[in-house]
């Protein structure tokens, strides 16, 4: 019975882990893209065509809330901590699928060969 529920849960996730490289793939001014990072980390270096919201903010549940929830959402952080903090919110809001990017701001400079 354990197990089935696990599973059951497990299915009904609406977060994703993506890759840095797949996420480059579906990369497109279409998608929702959130960085929660600080503004002052966002104005340092962010994805082009990110929006920053601050999940440290105490009016990110507020803010979050205000976007659609049926369309895919990218989150990043810097290193993939925040963003899970992020997606886990954002899921109780009724977000259907919210893609974690993998490893953060760091992967994707890495990736990009962003200094």
């Amino acid at each position: 019975m354990i197990q089935l529920l696990f599973f059951h849960l497990l299915f009904q996730s609406s977060i994703f882990t993506i890759s840095v490289d797949l996420f480059y793939l579906e990369l497109s001014s279409e998608n929702l893209l959130i960085d929660v990072r600080t503004p002052e980390e966002f104005k340092e270096g962010h994805i082009e065509g990110a929006l920053n919201i601050s999940v440290l903010s105490g009016d990110f549940k507020k803010k979050i809330n205000e976007l659609p929830k049926e369309a895919p959402v990218y989150i990043y952080c810097r290193s993939g901590k925040r963003s899970k903090k992020a997606a886990i919110q954002m899921d109780s809001l009724g977000f259907k699928k919210i893609f974690d990017i993998e490893g953060g701001y760091i992967a994707w400079k890495k990736f990009n060969l962003i200094e």
